[in-house]
């Protein structure tokens, strides 16, 4: 199991500030640079830019200071128990994460679930550590950011958006204006991040949200169609069976 040991978020340091622990803190640690920084990894000093990440294991050295009169982190200290095999995590180097968001969202997370009465406490630190862990690993590289590395964690957020509630865009120009991108950049951008043309994306989750409701409630097909996105449920019934086959009540009457 992982223990969280301390955490903070957007930590303000005014002036000079530095941080030099030749033999480390004694756990694992996580820094999350929101300025600009200098990061000496083997001997190296290395420029650190927003939004770049290092994870240092225990016993590691740990040397980083500010470059400017301000500076901010996030940072995480945690340790793991003997059955926790942390040996795959991308420590001792820098790191530039395309989804920035989803660790902070899982880091605030963790910052109220520390202060939590509930008995569950501890089991839902170590899910949330790992899932942490989990999308670190994930969306790390040693790379320099590509030019559409910043979009990335945007992308994601709205694909899981549009899988959880497929009705809400009534088209893919929606899901652009949505991104705040132009269509042909969003639609060059989505196939790259996700291997499949927008469209086909926003067609593949109505599709899904319309079998789990036709399986699963009592709802008519009109009902469905109009949760599925479409005002028209003869455009909906049409696109149904081009998909799957069958119409919406064959498909339900073979449930």
């Amino acid at each position: 199991m992982l223990h969280l040991h301390a955490i903070g978020m957007d930590i303000h340091h005014h002036g000079a500030f530095s941080i030099q622990r030749p033999h480390g803190s004694g756990d694992w640690l996580l820094v999350i640079f929101k300025t600009d920084a200098l990061l000496t990894l083997d001997g190296k000093e290395l420029p650190a830019a927003p939004g770049s990440a290092v994870l240092f294991k225990p016993g590691q050295q740990q040397m980083y200071r500010s470059v400017t009169g301000a500076y901010i982190n996030h940072f995480l200290h945690f340790i793991g128990d003997e059955a926790d095999d942390l040996s795959a995590l991308p420590c001792g180097r820098m790191l530039t994460l395309s989804n920035l968001r989803e660790v902070e969202e899982l880091m605030q997370l963790l910052c109220r679930e520390q202060v939590s009465p509930s008995e569950q406490k501890d089991t839902c630190v170590n899910l949330l550590l790992q899932l942490l862990l989990l999308k670190l690993s994930d969306g790390c590289t040693s790379r320099k950011p590509t030019a559409h590395g910043a979009h990335v964690a945007q992308m994601n957020m709205l694909r899981a958006d549009l899988y959880a509630n497929p009705g809400k865009y009534a088209s893919v120009t929606e899901m652009a204006s949505a991104a705040g991108l132009s269509l042909s950049y969003f639609h060059q951008l989505y196939r790259e991040r996700f291997g499949v043309s927008c469209y086909e994306d926003l067609l593949a989750a109505r599709m899904n949200a319309a079998r789990y409701y036709l399986q699963h409630t009592e709802l008519t097909v009109r009902e469905i169609a109009a949760l599925c996105g479409y005002e028209n449920d003869v455009v909906f019934m049409r696109l149904f069976k081009g998909r799957l086959g069958v119409t919406p009540t064959e498909y339900r009457g073979h449930m």
